[in-house]
């Protein structure tokens, strides 16, 4: 018997063996898992929609726990977030930590809208009365309306309303154990691990249904905010996007009032991601970026210039796209993390490509300016690429390249030119005459 291949025989039988038995078992129960979601610093359009595509996938999760350490931030963002926690399939637990963080203004009213209200010790929420312009406001038509969400949030979920409606009407803070005794708040716990155990078997409330959680040994899964919603969280801070605003209208006074192209380009880019901040919609941005982004690249094609508006266009379209790009609405039967990883490859090709643009566009700029006539220039034939006034400078193409000349009479696109002469690295450039050739 041949016991070389009698071992090789074995040795191909135990590992097909132990592949079978590392597949999973048709009977074997699915793993609950509970999905973590981090909320911190400033309430922003970009944390809305961080929350809302990660809720709206969540339905295969036996609880969502959002961990929020905030100050406050903006009204809209705040009821898009309270919206889908309100609408979501699966309990949401809004757990306020690190110990020694805050839920204040619009972080208390996502609390109170959680069907699980948890805080860590040495943590504040409350002093959540609106502010507008900078300013605390008591406007009736506004405080009532906020006083009248908070009932609803609270009532629905068992709460304290008296004392959640005094955050807003009197600016109360509370900390962790006072907020329990008034019964603002359902547990403290002094970590994750702790809010699991404390909240297994208790039977929460959403608008849909009553439910009873069941974490014990569940699977815990984190989800942080990819680039493009850090991206946007970082334009979208009040303070970036009034500089963004500010320095994109004095960018677009500058280049309506003063000769050339290109800068008041910039100042429309500039207050389009500043207006990002100031709540409008994401995906009109990403949409209005990659129109001028196209018109810079089809004026470039058109044109025939060196290659910078092409750039900046294709810069402007890959802007754009990071902006529209987001997550489906709905449920998606691939793995989070391996879209997560598509994205993030995608992110990383655009970056390459506008590598390699600037690198053309680089090197493009150093043939332009390369002085290539060593003989005798005068009397050479070419082509106006644009429109050039008298005593103007502008493009022509001469010699297989693009030269910057000087007209010393109107010239028209297309139109036939005659190099006359040279100076300060500049072609002098006329019509040519009939009959030339």
């Amino acid at each position: 018997m041949n016991y070389r291949k009698l071992a090789i025989f074995s040795l191909l039988l135990l590992s097909a063996l132990t592949l079978v038995a590392s597949l999973p078992h048709g009977d074997t129960a699915p793993s609950r898992k509970v999905l973590i979601l981090t909320v911190e610093g400033t309430i922003t359009v970009a944390k809305a929609e961080y929350v809302e595509i990660n809720l709206a996938q969540a339905s295969q999760y036996e609880a969502v726990i959002i961990i929020i350490n905030t100050f406050g931030g903006l009204g809209d963002a705040m009821f898009r977030i309270i919206d889908r926690i309100l609408h979501s399939e699966v309990p949401v637990i809004v757990y306020v930590y690190p110990p020694g963080g805050q839920a204040l203004s619009a972080g208390t009213y996502i609390l109170m809208a959680s069907s699980l209200a948890v805080m860590a010790p040495y943590t504040v929420i409350g002093s959540a009365q609106p502010v507008v312009d900078g300013q605390p406001t008591s406007e009736p038509k506004i405080i009532n309306f906020l006083v009248e969400r908070m009932r609803t949030y609270t009532e629905l979920h068992g709460r304290n309303s008296t004392q959640a409606v005094r955050f807003i009407t009197e600016n109360d803070d509370l900390r962790a154990e006072e907020a329990l005794r008034l019964g603002v708040i359902e547990l403290i716990a002094n970590d994750l691990q702790e809010l699991l155990e404390k909240a297994d078997g208790m039977t929460v409330k959403t608008l849909k249904t009553e439910r009873k959680l069941n974490l014990r040994a569940v699977v815990i899964e984190e989800r942080r905010p990819d680039f493009r919603i850090q991206f946007i969280d970082v334009i979208s801070d009040p303070l970036v996007s009034g500089l963004l605003l500010s320095f994109g209208v004095l960018l677009l006074v500058v280049g309506l009032t003063t000769p050339g192209f290109g800068i008041e380009i910039a100042g429309i880019v500039l207050i389009l991601l500043g207006l990002v901040g100031q709540g409008f919609n994401v995906n009109w941005i990403g949409f209005a970026l990659i129109t001028i982004g196209a018109i810079l690249t089809l004026y470039e094609f058109y044109t025939g210039g060196i290659g910078l508006a092409i750039a900046a266009g294709i810069t402007l379209v890959g802007l754009g796209i990071i902006f529209l790009v987001r997550g489906p609405g709905g449920e998606i039967f691939i793995s989070p993390q391996w879209f997560a990883d598509v994205m993030n490859t995608l992110i990383v090709v655009s970056i390459g490509i506008a590598a390699l643009m600037g690198f053309l566009v680089y090197k493009a700029l150093r043939v332009v300016r390369r002085r290539t006539f060593s003989i005798e220039v005068k009397g050479v034939y070419g082509r106006a690429v644009e429109d050039i006034s008298k005593d103007s400078i502008g493009y022509v193409f001469i010699g297989g390249e693009y030269k910057r000349a000087l007209a010393v009479e109107d010239v028209k696109m297309n139109e036939r030119v005659q190099v006359v002469g040279e100076s300060d690295g500049l072609l002098r450039v006329k019509r040519a005459t009939s009959g030339t050739r």
